[in-house]
């Protein structure tokens, strides 16, 4: 997202609390004056916000999912016709919807900084909400008079280079005229977690990007082809079958989306080539409610490059196997057998692998 030219006219920031020993919300901290930083902090904080959003960072690109008024998106894209007061219990709404999506005890407490101004040559509006992680004490960051964020306090947080516990996200006008029905008609999304890499596709925490800001992955090729891959992959752990048979299914699985000579693939086609009957119907029913396309998309493997390249055995006992795929496929040959009794006179299930190669090393 080009956001070089970035000009902010509001900052409120607000404080969220980790939920109590029985995991019950705690209202957040409200927030009752805008943020003044000085010349040099306020160029600090965009430099912040455009390493965190901007051309280069690691944003993703999201789309909105709810679009009522009661939804985080609705609310923060109105904000641009507020003013004073209206404007600082909006966010301050903002702020209690994400106490109430980190619903896991162990989401630690912050400070949320919703910020907004104008981006580009052509003046459009944006609106930015920063969730800062704290894990100090709040006492020592709040005036017990004034019940305001120590400045400095927050200055640190967000101007410190070394400062990357917050999760980031920005809605961003698009076009000249909004459409309120249609948000992702008016308005791009990005979103930012400076704790989760985006190399498998990856935005942010699930509780902040989609129970917090009503946002969603779009469908693109390579999101759909990584959700086809790992929901499979999971039907395949659990099918009942053999663990050659499985292991068989492993490698054509494989094979399927690495090696396939078309850039077109789906579960129909998949199930048709490599399921029995009775596993088909099985696997096409899964495949519906797990989400997978009924119809054909292009095959994009981005996301799961690495997942394709080696082949992974685990046991109970911590032993491992690993191999490149394609060396799985024709040198490892896998089979089920009887072993001894175990403590309940049961005979145990063990493995006999056949690796079709000398050993070179031993360690």
């Amino acid at each position: 997202m080009n956001i070089s030219k970035i000009n902010i006219n509001k900052i409120i920031i607000h404080q969220i609390h980790q939920r109590d020993e029985e995991g019950n919300k705690i209202e957040p901290t409200r927030g009752s004056s805008f943020i003044k930083f000085d010349a040099d902090a306020l160029q600090g904080f965009k430099s912040r916000v455009i390493d965190a959003l901007g051309d280069g960072s690691k944003a993703v690109k999201m789309q909105i999912k709810e679009h009522g008024k009661y939804y985080v998106p609705y609310i923060a894209t109105t904000l641009i016709d507020k003013e004073g007061e209206d404007y600082i219990d909006e966010t301050y709404t903002i702020a209690n919807k994400l106490a109430d999506a980190q619903t896991r005890r162990a989401i630690p407490g912050g400070i949320v900084v919703i910020f907004s101004g104008d981006y580009g040559v052509n003046k459009r509006k944006f609106i930015g909400i920063i969730k800062a992680d704290i894990y100090s004490a709040y006492e020592k960051v709040i005036d017990n008079k004034t019940g305001q964020i120590s400045l400095k306090f927050v200055e640190e947080i967000l101007l410190t280079p070394s400062t990357k516990l917050y999760k980031t996200a920005g809605f961003f006008q698009s076009t000249n005229s909004l459409d309120n029905t249609d948000l992702n008609k008016s308005w791009d999304v990005m979103i930012s977690d400076y704790q989760i890499s985006k190399s498998d596709g990856k935005a942010a925490a699930q509780y902040f990007y989609q129970n917090f800001l009503g946002c969603g992955y779009p469908e693109t090729s390579a999101r759909t082809t990584k959700n086809f891959y790992e929901k499979t992959s999971e039907f395949l752990n659990e099918l009942d079958v053999s663990e050659e048979k499985k292991n068989v299914l492993k490698n054509a699985l494989v094979t399927y989306l690495k090696h396939e000579k078309s850039d077109v693939i789906s579960a129909k086609d998949y199930a048709e080539r490599f399921f029995d009957d009775n596993i088909k119907d099985l696997y096409l029913e899964y495949a519906h409610e797990s989400g997978i396309p009924q119809t054909s998309f292009t095959r994009d493997n981005e996301h799961i490059e690495s997942k394709l390249k080696t082949r992974k055995l685990n046991f109970s006992k911590n032993i491992k196997i690993t191999a490149p795929a394609e060396v799985f496929k024709s040198h490892i040959v896998i089979e089920s057998t009887i072993g001894e009794l175990d403590k309940d006179g049961k005979p145990a299930e063990w493995t006999t692998i056949l690796i079709k190669d000398k050993i070179t090393l031993q360690e």
